[in-house]
């Protein structure tokens, strides 16, 4: 008999229980130098031919064809094509300043990089369309980046054993291997914590693990139990679905298929490019020790929390053998615990970590179980996004005034909108920011001066056009109000950044309003391709007007001497302390009508009925006219 039960194989088709389980079946799909692949593909070029990816001077991707001559990323565009005469370069597309919308770069072209930001929005849709080819087999994918996914092929693997699949359609002879165990859970003859029957005879000549199988040297490989069957099987699976991948976009892929996502991640990395690795149960120790890893290498022990968990723990810093140093050295998980926080404590008097002390504990589970390739991990579909940012590093005087932030804030705002449709379109959800922030960077790097707001969505329904448009409008008096206070030591910028934080992740078909418990309506979902309205592009113009003479009024402002002006009622106040408390009243003012709305919030607005009809007054009739603070303005 197997030494797995019934439970564990049904585990399998529970989307919570799958990763949990001791037949659980992970797989890890990575494309191959895939910016430079998407390059070769849009450009029409040639696998053989040698091409980079390049932003500015900077080589971001080398394709296998360009490797053979030596080049690296680390190279700059120069010494590459030292390297390689007929090196093909391909920049990245651009924004140009002053508009929402990227464009391509012409082969051999390359933009200035005081006008032009960087988009790698081509990259990005893509990765999004390799993405669905996933998520159209599996049910269950987590993009871990743009050109990498994790799947969970649970259910997949459960009905090739149990069901009929559409996925991998199985010959006579495989149905016939697997004839008993569909009749018995088709039947229900078993129960559930029995034991599973054996595996059927000649199962690894039926169902052969596609790819590259880690196993002893000169050893033959047996399969003994379900588990070597399960992960045979989902060898097959990912097979399938990258020869779609490459069907429909021609990009290559490599892949790693193990019981969880640490293994099958490294094992994608491991035989490129075109290759898929194996990792079967008990080949764990034998790939974990093949000398080509190191603990820095599982996901999310990279960068210096990495490098300080190798120093903690004293592991041999050349041979790459930090995985097997920890598994030899620390047998007990208490053991190791414990070394890692006595060796924290006289280390910190020295140095800061990028983690707390209380942090060790669980730090070294996970490494414990990483070591032994025993650490698992749920599949999740769900978008993790905390914050996002739009940014450019200012060259020369590319933003040397007021005027030239808001049209970097237009790039900036545009680039935001379309990467958080793209993200709702890839999970399915509605991500709404709640806060929104800007930040400048003068010629000392140390000198950098932040503002924050609400993000407030006056209303359920949004297109995307206004949405980019309130992303824009609420920028605004951030960056005003900055420049109101550094104007005279900041410009030219080195650095701009718009941030959208605080995201609240909500279901399609649910709408903004929800989360303010408001009665439910319908949320517009206008998440088609990016074409400007021309109501929009009205819009855009009326703000380019403003801006175009911001300055001046600036300039009208500011002669008034000891004299500070508020943004949304035009008050004005002796020192900047006065209006910073005034700005308070609107802030708090502003969040509670957008949480509650107006009706619930009467004796507020009665207190400050003045500046409530003075708003009025600005807002006036908007088929009148329209000035960014009519945007800030409650909706009535």
């Amino acid at each position: 008999m197997s030494k797995f039960t019934w439970r564990e194989l049904l585990d399998l088709n529970d989307k919570e229980k799958a990763w949990k389980s001791s037949l659980s079946c992970i797989g890890h799909i990575d494309m191959n130098a895939f910016f430079a692949q998407v390059d070769q593909v849009r450009y029409n070029l040639s696998v053989n031919d040698p091409v980079v990816s390049v932003q500015w001077s900077s080589i971001i991707a080398v394709s296998y064809a360009a490797r053979k001559y030596g080049i690296s990323r680390l190279d700059t565009l120069e010494s590459a094509r030292v390297k390689c005469p007929h090196l093909v370069a391909v920049h990245t597309a651009t924004f140009l300043k002053g508009e929402r919308i990227w464009k391509s770069t012409p082969l051999g072209k390359f933009p200035s990089p005081y006008e032009h930001k960087v988009s790698l929005d081509p990259y990005r849709r893509e990765g999004r369309k390799i993405l669905q080819i996933f998520q159209k087999h599996c049910d269950l994918v987590q993009k871990a980046s743009v050109d990498e996914s994790f799947l969970d092929l649970g259910r997949l693997v459960f009905k090739v054993l149990l069901l009929d699949s559409d996925e991998v359609m199985l010959n006579e002879q495989q149905l016939e291997a697997l004839k008993e165990i569909k009749a018995m859970y088709k039947t229900q003859k078993y129960s559930i914590d029995d034991q599973l029957p054996p595996i059927p005879k000649l199962s690894q000549d039926l169902f052969p693990a596609i790819g590259n199988v880690i196993k002893e040297e000169g050893s033959a490989f047996i399969y003994t139990d379900w588990d070597d069957l399960v992960i045979a099987i989902g060898s097959m699976l990912t097979d399938m679905m990258r020869k779609d991948v490459f069907t429909e976009t021609k990009y290559f892929t490599s892949c790693g298929v193990s019981n969880n996502k640490s293994l099958s991640k490294i094992a994608s990395d491991f035989k490129k490019p075109d290759t898929q690795t194996i990792i079967f149960n008990k080949a764990i120790n034998i790939f974990l020790d093949n000398g080509c890893f190191e603990l820095t290498d599982f996901w999310t022990l990279g960068g210096n929390k990495g490098k300080e968990v190798l120093d903690l723990l004293e592991c041999p810093k050349f041979d790459k053998q930090s995985i097997n140093h920890v598994r030899e050295t620390w047998p007990v998980l208490e053991d190791l615990q414990k070394a890692m926080k006595d060796r924290y404590v006289d280390l910190s008097i020295f140095q800061k970590f990028t983690f707390p002390l209380k942090d060790c504990d669980s730090m070294c589970l996970k490494i414990f179980n990483l070591t032994r390739g025993s650490w698992k991990e749920p599949v999740n579909s769900r978008p993790l996004v905390k914050s996002m940012t739009s940014n450019k590093n200012m060259r020369g005087d590319a933003c040397k005034d007021l005027a030239d932030c808001a049209s970097w804030l237009q790039v900036f705002a545009g680039e935001l909108e379309l990467r958080i449709n793209e993200l709702q379109e890839e999970s399915n959800k509605l991500l709404i920011p709640k806060t929104i922030s800007v930040s400048i960077r003068s010629e000392n790097r140390s000198s950098i001066h932040s503002k924050s707001g609400p993000f407030l969505m006056g209303r359920s329904s949004m297109t995307r056009d206004e949405f980019f448009l309130l992303i824009f409008d609420t920028a605004v008096p951030l960056v005003k109000e900055l420049d109101m206070v550094y104007k005279d030591t900041v410009y030219p910028l080195t650095g701009l950044m718009l941030t959208l934080s605080n995201f609240e992740i909500i279901g399609k078909g649910s709408t903004i309003v929800d989360m303010f418990n408001r009665p439910k309506r319908e949320f517009k979902d206008d998440s088609k391709e990016i074409k400007l309205q021309p109501v929009a592009e009205k819009e855009l113009k009326k703000r380019k007007t403003f801006f175009d003479s911001s300055l001046e009024t600036k300039k009208n402002v500011e002669d008034e001497k000891d004299s500070f002006v508020c943004d949304e009622c035009f008050k004005k106040f002796n020192d900047q302390q006065d209006l910073s408390e005034h700005k308070d009243y609107h802030f708090a003012l502003n969040l509670s009508i957008g949480m509650n709305g107006i009706e619930k919030h009467k004796t507020i607005l009665n207190a400050s009925k003045l500046d409530l009809m003075t708003r009025k007054r600005l807002a006036g009739d908007q088929s009148k006219k329209k000035s960014i603070k009519d945007f800030f303005s409650p909706k009535r």
